[in-house]
């Protein structure tokens, strides 16, 4: 399931890549091991223009140990992706998948898997990457998981065609909509969500209409009917599509669903068109409106596990620096116990709504905010006076020159929150050269049958 982010999705992998006749033969291929994006991988010899070479083989949906017959699809330099035609021999730990659309849709990796089988692997996955990065630990503590149907937020994709409509996932490595039936990951009121859509896009949409719905459950306001469910619809047609009627037609809509917000955007910035009440999230005793398509945690479980494991981390500091802040999520629980927090994030829509936040709730004083893009402009270590810890919480693509300027500066304490170990390791392999050590790592796994894994480092010197 696509969302917006600032945590980039997984890019389509193109490098090289070429497509492979329909005709293509079969390949058997027996599988070794699981690979980092989650599909099985074996190797082969192929023969591909007159040349005969060994090639990885990336398939999804399968298991080490598995025999499987495959329709290769692509191949590149990195190797074939195929499909599996038929089973030689099952794992046993293959399980039936309850998803109805699985391998299909890109939501999920590993339905077919038992989930003791993918919590360890996601645990060693992480553990190969810190060794490879010559990056040592006390601690790869359990991982802490978010129960089914906890995902709090999702990105539908919405096609309007002449005789139907369609409202779903996109498929694996793919733009095609996948329509599942139900789902197991997200909360059932965007599975709700979704049929409504398709009732609206029906009827009112044009065709051609093409539109991305992301949808995040807030809390409720107390004493209002709303569900506290926000969504935002990009228009992803090349033509303007919010035409007064049809707004005025999604207003009706809005209150019918009784969401707590609706914005739209056509290729510019949101507009804000529904919203009976502020939508709310709250961090610690703050209450935070997020700006339409902010940065939030995917589950209430997972972000209140990363509260917890970074508070742990700076117990007994006093002056810190939340870089890559968004809507001051792990920062604002803390703020009590802080004298001073210093907020960088270069979503301005995000850091006014953390400054909104923090002032309502009469703590102003205990706030500095900086609007920068910390990819490009890195805070410099006479930027951290006085400041003793940090929270850095960056992209999937890590922040390898903003850790190369905490390793300078008279930082003695960083929590490090990431979403790729491979990114994580690399940075921490920075701050380990300059005197820093990982005195542990908590997973936290929001995403219960992908390949993806979060996790908080413990850095100390």
């Amino acid at each position: 399931m696509a969302t917006h982010s600032r945590r980039s999705s997984q890019k389509r992998n193109s490098r090289n890549a070429g497509r492979l006749s329909r005709n293509a033969a079969p390949i058997t291929v027996t599988i070794s091991h699981i690979g980092g994006r989650g599909d099985g991988v074996g190797t082969v010899r192929y023969t591909h223009n007159y040349q005969e070479a060994e090639h990885n083989v990336f398939v999804p949906a399968s298991l080490p140990g598995e025999n499987v017959i495959v329709q290769p699809l692509t191949i590149s330099k990195e190797g074939i992706k195929a499909r599996i035609l038929e089973l030689n021999s099952r794992a046993p730990s293959r399980q039936t998948p309850q998803c109805n659309v699985f391998p299909a849709c890109g939501g999920c990796s590993f339905q077919h898997w038992a989930p003791a089988e993918i919590e360890t692997w996601k645990h060693q996955l992480l553990a190969t990457h810190l060794e490879r990065a010559h990056v040592s630990t006390a601690s790869i503590r359990p991982t802490q998981k978010s129960p089914a149907n906890s995902r709090r937020r999702c990105s539908f994709h919405i096609k309007r065609f002449a005789n139907t409509t369609v409202v779903g996932f996109y498929e694996r490595m793919g733009t095609h909509i996948i329509e599942p039936d139900g789902c197991t990951i997200i909360d059932p009121r965007l599975a709700r969500l979704k049929t409504a859509l398709v009732e609206f896009s029906s009827t009112h949409l044009p065709i051609g209409a093409t539109l991305e719905a992301q949808a995040n459950l807030l809390a409720r306001e107390h004493g209002t009917p709303n569900t506290g469910l926000c969504l935002y619809l990009l228009n992803k047609t090349a033509q303007p599509l919010w035409t007064a009627d049809l707004r005025h037609k999604l207003c009706g809509w809005a209150a019918t669903q009784r969401l707590s917000r609706l914005s739209i955007d056509d290729h510019n910035s949101p507009m804000i068109l529904y919203a009976p009440t502020q939508p709310r999230i709250k961090f610690g005793a703050i209450d935070v409106t997020p700006p339409p398509g902010a940065f939030l945690q995917a589950t209430q479980h997972g972000e209140h596990s990363l509260q917890l494991a970074v508070a742990e981390i700076l117990a007994g500091h006093s002056y810190i620096a939340d870089l890559f802040a968004g809507c001051g999520t792990l920062s604002l629980p803390l703020i009590d116990q802080l004298s001073a927090v210093l907020a960088v994030e270069s979503d301005s829509a995000a850091l006014a709504a953390l400054k909104v936040g923090v002032d309502t709730a009469g703590k102003g004083n205990r706030l500095t905010i900086k609007h920068r893009n910390l990819f490009d402009i890195p805070l410099l270590p006479d930027e951290l006076t006085k400041i003793t810890g940090v929270i850095i919480n960056p992209p999937r693509s890590g922040a390898l020159a903003q850790c190369q300027q905490l390793a300078d500066a008279d930082v003695t304490t960083i929590a490090m929150v990431s979403c790729n170990p491979a990114s994580f390791a690399r940075d921490a392999a920075c701050l380990a050269s300059a005197g820093f050590t990982l005195d542990w790592v908590q997973p936290v796994d929001q995403f219960s049958y992908s390949n993806h894994l979060e996790l908080v480092g413990a850095f100390t010197r």
